[in-house]
Formats: structure tokens, C-alpha cells, sequence
């Protein structure tokens, strides 16, 4: 069986630890045979709040970008299969192509469904109408030209197959994981070391923590009335991260009288560790909605991958981690403030049993495993 190579192309976000961790995967097995990139997120920092300006920046750039990256794809042979990282989507209809042409296979990294975050997670555009029925076409249309589909978990393999009538083994699930950059930290900094922060919290104070994008997935307004919920003075909730539903944040600290928490716009990704290792508990997603059901945040990862406890809500994504981890991982109900404001202040008592990831598991946290199988599926005739 002749070991097969990947060339990676399109406009991918390499922002995202989910491109960097998939890429990183392939080079520790050799099988990344290159790059073509097409530098289409240049200096867009936060997609959730890019406006229609942004967008209409980076499909430019993607258009005016793929003839070159083709002819190099073309140039790059037929002895490697083409990856197509987050968001591949937009990339497929020119990549495919060309690939098919060559007798390659082609190789989509879906992730994050499309229409499902535009239409019924964040709202965006109304369901039901031409440009919701068109936006779910353009999704369906692009998956039906890859050969193999990469998800984060089962949840999403399991929707994508049902939802665009796609035979569900074209999927291979490849998880998330978590970089070198997150691991244990034996001395932390005190918090104030790491941020300035007015007025300061206490140095003994215990923390909760949140840092994500601020989205209707990961359930800010339950994570904001959870802290309301017979505040311990000594117990500060530390929330990062800035996005669509920063305006409500906005109007609750100015609304509330909530000394217990504190808003930190935006920290850099290096610090991101320190911040965590601070922590006492980390908070994962507390969303309603049937995408936050499917993901497995990479957040929940780099927590994990650090030693610490976390919190998210329940799900068919998470639970069976959570089971297999008991003490270090707690799930409640989603959208429920109460069941979050107890799980928490049960995780900070004495003798609960709350406790991080042991070392020894961690290598089970990878995309290691799920790349080992995309690459022996690739290597059959």
C-alpha cells in the first residue's frame, strides 16, 4: 500500500489552531507535500464581527488569488491528493476540478457548517428564504465534490451526512486537540501580573474563566446570569473575547452591579496559557442551539491539555468525553444559568472531586489518530 501526500491549498484561515493543528499532524507523518496558499484573511482578525466589507475584501482576494494558485496546484503533479483546510468550501468548485483532471482526491476540511452558523446559529440571515435555501445549495454542491470530509466530531459527520444526503462514509472525523503552547504551568503568575486590570482582583480571589468569541454558540447571556446567581465575593468570572453579542455584555456591566466580573476585550493568543493556568475553573460553551451540540470547542482542549477542570454544557459532542473524564470534565444542561451557577460553586468546595486531565491521557486529545486513518484511506486504490 503506497503511502499518499497532501497538498494543502485554497484560502484557508491560518489564524485558526484548527488549520495549524491539522497541518502540524500531516508534517509529523510526512505527508505534507506543500502549501498553496491564498492570503485571504490577512489582518481580519475576529470573523464573527467582520462586516460586509471585510467579506467582500477577502472573495476578492480569493478570486483574484485562485488562477495563480491553480496553475501551482496544476504544476505540483499528481502524486499528492489536495487538502483543502477551513473554510475549503469556497475553494472545491475551482480545486475539484483540476484534481479530478489529474486523478487526485480530494480531501474537504468542513469543521464548521456553513449555513447552520449563518442561519440558525447566529441569525443572520432569515431561514426559509432565497438566500438561506441559497447559501445551504452553495454548502451542499461543495461536499458533493469532495472525496473524503473531515469533521471535529462524530456529531457533525453525523449532521453534514443527514442534512445534504451525503453517504456518511465519506466522513473522517479528525479532532481538534490543542498546541505545544498549552501545557501544565507549575507556578502561575498572580492574575494581576498578567493583566491590568481596574480595580484589581484579589490575589487569593478564585476565577472563573471564559475566552471565546462572543457568539450565540457559546452562551454568553447564561454564563453573565450564572454569575449573578448568589455571587461569592471571593469568586471573580473572568470573561475575554469580544464578537457579535459584545453589545448585551456592554449593557450588562453597565446595567449591574457586577463586581464579580470582569470584561477583557482581547488578549493576545501567547498569553492565553498564563490566563488559563490562573484559572481555578474554565468555562466552556452553554449555547441552545443544535450546532452547539454538534462541536467540541478547541478551548475545551487547550483547558484540558493545561490540567485544568471545565465546565461546558451537555451534548452528544462532548458527553462522551466527558464520561471518559469524569473528573475533569462537568457537563449541565445547556441554557440553564442555575445548573451552571451550582456546578461551579460544587467545582470550588472542598472534596469535590473536580480535578484536571491526567498527563498520560492526554496524547488521546489529538488529530493525531484521525489523521493516521484520512491517511490509510487515501493510500487504497
Amino acid at each position: 500500500m503506497s503511502k499518499r501526500k497532501l497538498v494543502a491549498f485554497g484560502g484557508y484561515d491560518a489564524s485558526k489552531p484548527r488549520v495549524r493543528l491539522l497541518l502540524d499532524a500531516l508534517r509529523r507523518r510526512d505527508a505534507l507535500a506543500g502549501e498553496i496558499s491564498i492570503a485571504v484573511w490577512d489582518g481580519v482578525e475576529d470573523k464573527s464581527v467582520a462586516g460586509k466589507s471585510s467579506a467582500l475584501c477577502a472573495a476578492l482576494k480569493l478570486l483574484l488569488g485562485m488562477p495563480r494558485a491553480l496553475i501551482d496546484l496544476i504544476r505540483s503533479g499528481d502524486s499528492s491528493d489536495v487538502l483543502l483546510p477551513y473554510p475549503g468550501t469556497p475553494d472545491i468548485f475551482a480545486a475539484a476540478l483540476v484534481a479530478k483532471l489529474q486523478g487526485r482526491k480530494v480531501v474537504l476540511d468542513a469543521f464548521l457548517p456553513i449555513h447552520d452558523t449563518i442561519v440558525g446559529d447566529r441569525a443572520m440571515v432569515k431561514a426559509g428564504g432565497t438566500v438561506s435555501g441559497a447559501i445551504r445549495l452553495y454548502e451542499r454542491l461543495g461536499f458533493k465534490l469532495a472525496d473524503i470530509i473531515l469533521t471535529d466530531t462524530d456529531a457533525h459527520a453525523d449532521y453534514f451526512a443527514s442534512e445534504f444526503g451525503i453517504d456518511r462514509k465519506t466522513f473522517e472525523t479528525v479532532l481538534v486537540g490543542a498546541e505545544d503552547l498549552f501545557a501544565p504551568v507549575s507556578s502561575p503568575a498572580p492574575i494581576d501580573d498578567l493583566l491590568a486590570i481596574e480595580p484589581p482582583i484579589a490575589p487569593d480571589a478564585k476565577t472563573v474563566l471564559f475566552y471565546g468569541q462572543l457568539i450565540p454558540l457559546h452562551g454568553m447571556p447564561t454564563i453573565l446570569a450564572a454569575s449573578q446567581i448568589e455571587p461569592d465575593d471571593d469568586v471573580q468570572w473572568i470573561i475575554v473575547g469580544k464578537g457579535q453579542l459584545q453589545s448585551e455584555l456592554e449593557q450588562f456591566l453597565h446595567s449591574n452591579k457586577a463586581d464579580n466580573v470582569t470584561w477583557i476585550p482581547w488578549v493576545d493568543y501567547e498569553r492565553l496559557p498564563d490566563l488559563i493556568a490562573r484559572a481555578d475553573i474554565c468555562l466552556g460553551v452553554f449555547g441552545g442551539s443544535d450546532k452547539a451540540a454538534r462541536v467540541i470547542p478547541n478551548k475545551l482542549f487547550q483547558q484540558l491539555a493545561m490540567g485544568k477542570p471545565v465546565i461546558t454544557r451537555s451534548s452528544p459532542a462532548v458527553d462522551q468525553l466527558a464520561q471518559r473524564y469524569p473528573a475533569a470534565i462537568r457537563t449541565v444542561p445547556p441554557d440553564n444559568a442555575q445548573a451552571l451557577a451550582a456546578a461551579v460553586e460544587s467545582a470550588l468546595s472542598d472534596g469535590d472531586g473536580l480535578s484536571g486531565l491526567p498527563a498520560e491521557t492526554l496524547g488521546q486529545l489529538t488529530p493525531d489518530a484521525g489523521v493516521e486513518r484520512l491517511l490509510k484511506r487515501l493510500a487504497r486504490p
